[in-house]
């Protein structure tokens, strides 16, 4: 065999050993299907849920403070409903799992429009003077780590349509962004996302019967 396809051969072995690995590397460990479940949720859907602890009527301004408990399910929901009124197709099927004061967001994605890869970051929300802190963290191509750097990348084409700041590693959504609802404290538990917020109203008489919240005096 001559020199020149000795070292064809060589490089064509090199070349299917990265190929492979690459491939191997883009499939994640544990695959989730595209979630089809998700339905447009609103502020009354969780303002009726049973999972409101009882809200406590507060002067100056005049406002309802509670705690809101919300799944996984309705956190699949909100993202979808966020991602459909911000026309986003990324991540609107996205399946979340919360566990160990994390939230892990996993969704299917095609790598050069063909290999079946999968998305997966974690969320650790807070509040940081009354603005949504939402630090992302572990997050992977498939096995392969995507560093701050580039998840900050990412993330930048998203804010052309959706509200939100990046500082880091870090989504930051202004507290104007989400009032009337001013939020005072998120912590995550094994099952829930429990949020500690205050909401305003025009006509609190009204809010309170439309969304039959349960009063404290």
């Amino acid at each position: 065999m001559k020199k020149g396809s000795k070292m064809l051969i060589s490089i064509l072995v090199i070349l299917i050993i990265i190929t492979g690995g690459t491939y191997y590397l883009l499939i994640p460990k544990e695959r989730v299907t595209q979630n089809t479940n998700n339905k447009i949720i609103t502020e009354q859907d969780l303002l009726q849920n049973a999972s409101i602890d009882e809200f406590q009527l507060v002067k100056n301004p005049l406002r309802l403070k509670g705690k809101v408990s919300i799944s996984s399910d309705e956190f699949q929901n909100i993202i979808y409903t966020i991602m459909n009124e911000y026309n986003v197709e990324d991540f609107k099927h996205a399946n979340v799992d919360i566990n160990n004061s994390k939230v892990k967001i996993m969704y299917p994605y095609k790598v050069l429009g063909f290999i079946d890869s999968q998305l997966e970051v974690n969320l650790i929300p807070d509040v940081v003077e009354n603005k949504l802190n939402i630090v992302l963290t572990d997050a992977k191509l498939g096995k392969i780590n995507i560093s701050d750097k580039i998840l900050k990348e990412g993330l930048k084409k998203y804010r052309e349509k959706i509200p939100f700041e990046v500082k880091n590693n870090t989504i930051i959504i202004d507290k104007n962004d989400i009032y009337p609802t001013t939020l005072n404290k998120v912590e995550i538990t094994e099952k829930d996302i429990l949020i500690d917020l205050e909401i305003q109203a025009n006509n609190l008489i009204d809010f309170i019967s439309k969304y039959n919240i349960n009063v404290k005096q």
